[in-house]
């Protein structure tokens, strides 16, 4: 390879020297600004290069030439430009006759071959054009065919010959025959039947096409204009009405061993239920459980009242022309221990196929807070560099809020002081003087002003679909790197994890304290190693910052093992949604509730999943190894709806019971059995969310497409 890169020798005659870009303006070499821009060749004449030598000296580049410049004869000296630089260099010194003949011989060819080609391109051209021009201007005249005289082929008649003795001739003499009728049978009348083929003397003629003939076919037809008929059914399902019937009979207690343990087991069940059994008692003495709630809303049997009686009217409506208008709200959330105020997630309202070239391009995004006390525009407003389909208030804390990116990515705001400075502006009002005017006007400016993200996700640790749902955990859960429920001694009563799903199929915990885990000072979360890191400028950092990932994430699969989960909805179990710890009947599949949570898939299934259990249990690790353990998750699964939920949720009063709503019905569950509780009829419209009720158990709430609310009881007979 060495000797390949080695550059070829000169021949006799030509010396490889190079020239500095100031020498070859000097010499008139240059045409132009760039490397390349030179002449092929030019005549130098040998006392400039002479002076050059003498004047400048050693840092003359025609020095090293210096013997051969003096030793050729001539008054002037040919330089040639060698641009493959075949000897090493760019330019070359012919110093003697025969290489300066030799080189002006192979330019006069390539100039003769340059012109040839030139010329022939030339000659082609208008061939061309001739060729076109007689095309576009071609007479046509309109002469009649005459034939023209046959001529034999063949010489001297021997393809005749040869004709006639392959064409067949008669060898016997020809019979002419004639057939006649004697005059008496003719011009007589005949009658015409229908006779079929098997009577005797009956001739058949048999059908042939004339080519002569043409066919002419004659017919009367009449057109009416009638409106158009179609015939349609639909089968629907008949509920038929039945009488039913139960009989029963007082119980008998006997002494069989299995009836005496049930018969323990249903006594440690009451006694536990007593404080429960007591306070709902309590509750109903000082609440009617017989109101009619819905009493002011009207009958829908009584035909004599306005439309608007049986209506709930609007109160307020927000709408900010600049954030929110022909937008989407994708995503809204009450702000906790605040009265009168919600936040709403304004998305550009463009479809799949609008969305999918522009995916990936930076578009700011912003959260709306809204005061009901404010009408004209938002309190706050929260910026992304991306939409926000998805976002939750801390339910502690409720100056941090996180939302899910359609990118993958979490942010979380912080809005304490945003909040507090709009709060005294809206208090201070207008009372200022026309003098303080302009320092006012600014004030509210800088007030004005969107709240940046206060953490953001590295894209490379984040979902890598858009970010469907999230919860915060409340502050008796927290997860750590294993997956595994943290202890009692560590919880301080603050909220510092969530949890997030997406499409890919990965459910992930997030820990807002990352830059504590990555000093170690939260080794029960986990450690400095867990924490993904980039490369800073920082140098008592050690060079490095952390950045925010995910604590711990479990990626979903089917208990077949066959095929991906995308998931869509995310529902915590009752304690959960509580923050307490509550009466609970023990899960149909065991484990710790406080890491239980039921999530819908977007091919439309349920899925029950905890994440502190173990794919494999008697598998003891290190903690090294235990990192990388599998973790399957899921505890059971079945099919829910042919499409998406829109809205899964679990009963406030009822544990394992859970609410999903679908496009056209929703679903009542109780986890681990294979068939749902109760299964609604078909909606007329879309249906776009649903609710339990958080006061009365059997009382839930079915959003329409149309603007409807569906209130369905079930204790209503």
């Amino acid at each position: 390879e060495k000797e390949s890169n080695m550059a070829t020798p000169a021949p006799p005659g030509l010396y490889p020297i190079f020239l500095r870009g100031v020498t070859c303006e000097k010499f008139g070499l240059k045409t132009g600004e760039g490397v390349n821009d030179v002449v092929d060749y030019k005549y130098i004449p040998k006392d400039d290069i002479t002076k050059e030598i003498q004047g400048m000296g050693k840092m003359s580049d025609f020095e090293p030439a210096k013997k051969v410049i003096d030793s050729y004869h001539s008054e002037s000296i040919l330089v040639v430009v060698d641009r493959e630089q075949k000897y090493g260099e760019t330019f070359l010194i012919c110093y003697t006759d025969e290489a300066r003949d030799e080189y002006l011989r192979g330019i006069m060819e390539t100039q003769e071959a340059l012109r040839e080609q030139l010329k022939a391109e030339m000659q082609a051209e208008e061939d061309r054009r001739a060729a076109e021009f007689a095309r576009l201007n071609v007479v046509y005249e309109d002469k009649p065919i005459t034939p023209r005289p046959w001529v034999r082929e063949g010489a001297n008649g021997e393809t005749e010959h040869e004709i006639s003795l392959t064409t067949p001739h008669a060898a016997r003499e020809l019979i002419s025959i004639e057939v006649s009728r004697p005059k008496r049978f003719t011009k007589q009348k005949y009658q015409f039947t229908d006779k079929t083929a098997e009577v005797g003397g009956v001739a058949e003629f048999r059908s042939h096409k004339d080519p002569g003939f043409k066919a002419l076919r004659e017919a009367d037809c009449g057109i009416q204009v009638a409106p158009t008929c179609s015939e349609s059914g639909a089968q629907t399902t008949w509920y038929r009405s039945v009488n039913k019937a139960i009989q029963y009979e007082a119980a008998s207690i006997g002494t069989d061993t299995a009836e005496v343990e049930n018969l323990d087991m249903m006594l440690a069940f009451l006694e536990r239920a007593t404080v429960q059994v007591e306070h709902a008692l309590q509750q109903n003495e000082s609440v009617d459980i017989f109101n009619e709630t819905f009493r002011l809303l009207g009958d829908d049997d009584v035909g004599g009242g306005a439309q608007a009686d049986n209506e709930l009217r609007e109160l307020k409506n927000f709408a900010d022309p600049t954030y929110s208008k022909f937008k989407a709200l994708a995503a809204i959330d009450w702000v906790p221990k605040v009265n009168g105020m919600v936040a709403v997630s304004a998305v550009r309202n463009i479809s799949f196929d609008q969305r999918i070239p522009i995916i990936g391009q930076t578009h700011t995004s912003y959260v709306l807070l809204w005061d009901f006390r404010l009408l004209v525009k938002p309190l706050i407003l929260m910026q992304s560099n991306h939409e926000v389909f998805t976002f939750r208030f801390n339910r502690i804390d409720p100056n941090l809020v996180a939302g899910g990116c359609i990118t993958g990515q979490v942010v979380l705001w912080e809005t304490s002081g945003a909040i507090a400075a709009a709060q005294q502006k809206n208090n201070r009002g207008a009372s200022s003087s026309s003098a303080g005017a302009s320092i006012e006007h600014e004030e509210e400016d800088l007030l004005s002003m969107p709240v940046s993200p206060k953490y953001i996700s590295h894209v490379d640790f984040s979902h890598k679909k858009c970010v469907a749902d999230l919860f915060w955990l409340p502050p008796t859960t927290q997860i750590n790197y294993r997956g595994r429920l943290v202890g009692d001694e560590h919880l301080d009563g603050k909220s510092y994890q969530f949890v997030t799903v997406a499409g890919d199929g990965l459910i992930m915990v997030w820990d807002i304290r990352f830059e504590q885990i990555f000093n170690d000072e939260l080794r029960h979360i986990g450690r400095a190693k867990h924490v993904p890191t980039e490369k800073s400028n920082n140098k008592e950092s050690g060079g490095v910052k952390p950045m925010w990932g995910p604590i711990f994430k479990a990626h979903l699969k089917r208990l077949e093992g066959v095929g991906e989960l995308s998931l869509c909805k995310l529902s915590p179990t009752t304690n959960l949604q509580s923050g307490v710890q509550v009466l609970n009947k023990p899960s149909h599949f065991g484990g710790d509730s406080r890491s239980q949570f039921t999530i819908a898939t977007e091919e439309g299934d349920v899925i029950f999943t905890d994440l502190s259990a173990r794919k494999a249990e008697g598998h003891a690790k290190e903690e090294e190894e235990e990192e990388e353990a599998e973790f399957s998750c899921v505890k059971w699964i079945t099919v829910d709806h042919p499409r998406p939920s829109v809205c899964l949720q679990e009963s406030p009063f009822f544990p394992q019971i859970v609410l999903s709503v679908s496009d056209w019905n929703f679903h009542i569950w109780k986890i681990g059995e294979d068939k749902p509780l109760f299964v609604s009829p078909l909606s007329a419209t879309y249906l776009t969310a649903g609710a339990w009720s958080t006061t009365r158990p059997a009382v839930l709430y079915i959003a329409c497409a149309d603007g409807q609310i569906l209130v369905w009881d079930f204790t209503d007979s």
